[in-house]
């Protein structure tokens, strides 16, 4: 059933306009930044050589851009997102999930699933795009994995923040303003709190930056999956109270 659910999201978000127009926005402009990045690197790169340094093009061009694409996803989920249960509710069709016998728990990883898997494409286009840096220089290929793996666990939770926060509104656009509030606050939130601030722990780029030099740190995994799993469950604990008033 977690599937069907999924498969059903993922087909209800593929037939519509947005879907289309933020893949191709998004790869435009990943596109754009990486030649830019490529071409600043160029320039500067017999300098770079002559001086012994040890940046190279990960360090210049691939990091750079992917930071670029994390922003872009911060951008684009909420967007994708905030018609999953939020557009239910408002378009009155909650109430034919919440009289089926689907229980909360099957909807919300059904529709987590099917979100992850709308974002995924973004996601696959941008990285194949810099992977085709490789075919004429060096690339750190195990580093650029692991990059690549942050961006795919990043997908998902982004999916299931922004599916938790659209469980508790009834209007797609108050979902997708709470989820652009909470999302930068996150993004921002190192910045406001020094390294050894309680706080600190709930940035969300000093877990996503330690992936991009190469650094696969459990306290990172430990950081992504508590907190999706949280907001799983805090989406099925929504659904279930709406259960409760039908």
């Amino acid at each position: 059933m977690i599937a069907h659910i999924a498969l059903l999201e993922w087909r209800r978000l593929r037939a519509g306009m947005m879907f289309w127009l933020l893949l191709a926005f998004g790869q435009l402009i990943i596109a754009w930044l990486g030649f830019a990045q490529l071409e600043a690197f160029a320039r500067i790169a017999p300098e770079l050589k002559a001086g012994g340094s040890v940046l190279g093009v990960m360090d210049l061009v691939i990091v750079p851009t992917l930071n670029s694409l994390v922003l872009l996803l911060l951008l684009c989920t909420p967007l994708l997102a905030m018609g999953s249960l939020a557009g239910e509710t408002h378009s009155g069709r909650m109430a034919l999930w919440l009289s089926s016998p689907v229980s909360g728990t099957q909807m919300v990883l059904g529709k987590i699933l099917g979100l992850w898997l709308a974002s995924l494409p973004l996601t696959i286009s941008a990285t194949l795009t810099l992977a085709a840096f490789g075919l004429g220089i060096d690339l750190d290929w195990p580093r650029f994995a692991l990059a690549v793996g942050c961006l795919f666990l990043l997908n998902l939770w982004l999916a299931g923040v922004t599916l938790f926060v659209s469980g508790l509104f009834d209007h797609p656009a108050a979902a997708l303003a709470a989820s652009y509030g909470i999302l930068i606050f996150l993004w921002l939130l190192d910045s406001f709190s020094g390294p050894d601030s309680a706080w600190h722990w709930f940035a969300l780029l000093p877990h996503v930056k330690p992936w991009f030099q190469g650094l696969l740190r459990s306290r990172d995994i430990v950081f992504f999956v508590s907190t999706g799993a949280a907001a799983a469950l805090l989406g099925t604990y929504a659904i279930a109270r709406r259960r409760g008033q039908v």
